[in-house]
């Protein structure tokens, strides 16, 4: 169903989500502070041929704690199966809108979690670990992007799972200036090759998150988060007509919709959660740190990213 909930537009498809998204940990990325230094926006054909889909988990259908988020959690299975429910929905949506060609880009944990011979035969998936560009890998080319089963920042109340990145690493992430997640982060990067994010999924305060960032993307609510790890859920038979309308909207409405464009230099701010993180990240070249904060800088928003990536990998190094 449709809805207009406050500050909402009415491209938000979903149900009515509650109020308290969380406290405010930075500077609004409303069209004022758009308008401003940190990022500027470029012209975007309005024709389409080309689709590419970043595929998550923690914001698919019906997915609310980690025993649906790993191998060895007891509901696994079952967020394949949603996953892919979520993901054919959109597929054939944009089948139906004539979109010749469809990359899907498994975007979550090991990314390697879509089952390939269930996948709709028009699609092509990039599937394995250690791409050069993570969740991103391959945009590339494309005429627009969605971001599917999505979730928000770390520290965002009422946000099923959330964190930016790596869970129990990163605390928080500053594009700019500019807090960020997972959707502004790699929506900056789409940009970096010209693509623009039409549709964002997941639940409300992803969704809020989005349109902060990208005034004009389409967001599709599946699930209405509680608590981090609780949700009120729609089914799947609801939220595939939800997600097939939101993505016919979102194509619809592509001549409006314009590629994320960063301002140069880029600078990402990353606060991670111990000190000893940080002591394993700024031994990369040209690296800025403050306390946990590790700032990294790049003529480019493909640079700076390169350079996130590299970091984080750093900081992952295994701990005393």
């Amino acid at each position: 169903m449709m809805f207009e909930a406050p500050g909402l537009p009415a491209r938000f498809s979903g149900f009515r989500c509650g109020m308290g998204l969380g406290p405010d940990r930075g500077p609004a990325l409303d069209d004022q502070t758009l308008r401003a230094s940190q990022f500027v926006t470029a012209e975007e054909d309005s024709r389409i041929m080309r689709l590419y889909i970043s595929v998550d988990m923690e914001g698919i259908t019906g997915v609310t704690d980690r025993d649906y988020l790993l191998p060895d959690g007891r509901h696994y299975e079952r967020a394949r199966q949603l996953q892919l429910s979520d993901l054919n929905a959109v597929i054939a949506a944009a089948r139906a809108h004539g979109v010749q060609e469809i990359t899907v880009n498994d975007s979550h944990n090991t990314m390697t979690n879509i089952v390939l011979e269930k996948l709709d035969p028009a699609a092509r998936l990039i599937s394995g670990n250690n791409k050069q560009l993570s969740m991103v890998h391959g945009i590339e080319g494309h005429d627009a992007a969605i971001f599917l089963g999505y979730h928000a920042r770390m520290g965002t109340e009422r946000a099923i799972l959330d964190h930016t990145y790596y869970a129990g690493l990163v605390y928080a992430v500053r594009l700019n200036g500019v807090e960020v997640g997972e959707t502004g982060i790699n929506a900056a990067v789409a940009g970096h090759f010209g693509v623009p994010v039409i549709m964002v999924s997941g639940d409300q305060a992803v969704a809020v998150e989005a349109l902060d960032l990208l005034p004009q993307v389409e967001v599709v609510q599946v699930k209405e988060a509680l608590s981090r790890t609780t949700a009120n859920c729609l089914p799947p038979n609801t939220t595939d007509g939800l997600l097939r309308e939101g993505t016919r909207r979102a194509l619809a409405g592509l001549d409006r919709q314009v590629p994320l464009k960063v301002g140069t230099p880029v600078r990402l701010e990353i606060d991670f959660l111990t000190s000893q993180m940080a002591d394993l990240a700024e031994v990369y070249p040209g690296a800025d740190r403050s306390g946990r904060t590790i700032a990294v800088q790049g003529e480019s928003m493909l640079d700076a990213f390169r350079a996130f990536l590299v970091v984080l990998n750093l900081a992952r190094s295994p701990l005393l």
